[in-house]
């Protein structure tokens, strides 16, 4: 029988793209990932950047139940306990924190700390991290790095996240990646604020074409 860890894992290779929803307020990450989610994402990341992140995951797990809502940018054992009171159902740093990647041992959640180097990747694995967040992707290597490094520790399922833009996808998963976190790229700052719906939508399909272009059909 698989662990919970096990599960979203398995989801996560499915879906291969992550929304990661960091915006200046709570109706704004609202706003943005009910959009994502009625575009088709089925994995939303609501970062502890965004200004009361337990309300914003709550609202949206209750609203999308089939959905994957995780929590971002987690550090601190405390906002942790509050994003999984809130429904989160993972949990994401972007570096190592030990006493988070034990919670998820202790309790089969599913957290993914990240790295930058080989040495911070298979430390975290080897810690009992499940998958590693490889942070900041873009500017610490790109998909060569991640092709690279499956040589090595194939064993280590890699996520990357960080300046990921549309026509990055495609090279990540050919390079190995489980899946891709997405950000800013997804949903820039100025269509958010002038709640462009059709142009947001319309980037939405095309960042899951390029990551299930055999999958789904013509947006």
């Amino acid at each position: 029988m698989l662990t919970n860890q096990q599960h979203l894992l398995g989801r996560f290779a499915q879906e291969k793209i992550i929304g990661i929803v960091r915006t200046d307020t709570a109706e704004s990450a609202i706003w943005t990932s009910r959009l994502l989610l009625n575009a088709g994402f089925q994995l939303i990341e609501i970062p502890y950047t965004v200004p009361d992140t337990p309300h914003v995951i709550e609202t949206l797990y209750e609203e999308f139940p089939n959905a994957i809502i995780g929590a971002g940018t987690v550090l601190e054992a405390k906002e942790a306990v509050n994003a999984l009171g809130a429904g989160a159902q993972f949990l994401v740093s972007p570096v190592i924190v030990e006493p988070l990647i034990q919670l998820g041992q202790e309790q089969d959640i599913l957290v993914l700390p990240g790295g930058m180097t080989p040495t911070e990747i298979y430390t975290a694995w080897m810690l009992g991290a499940p998958a590693v967040k490889f942070f900041p992707a873009e500017s610490a290597g790109g998909a060569g790095f991640v092709g690279s490094i499956r040589g090595p520790l194939p064993q280590i399922p890699i996520i990357p996240t960080g300046g990921i833009h549309l026509e990055h996808v495609a090279g990540y998963l050919k390079a190995g990646a489980l899946a891709v976190g997405i950000g800013a790229p997804l949903i820039p700052k100025q269509w958010i604020a002038n709640r462009n719906e059709v142009e947001l939508k319309s980037l939405a399909h095309a960042f899951l074409k390029a990551a299930q272009p055999a999958v789904l059909p013509q947006a």
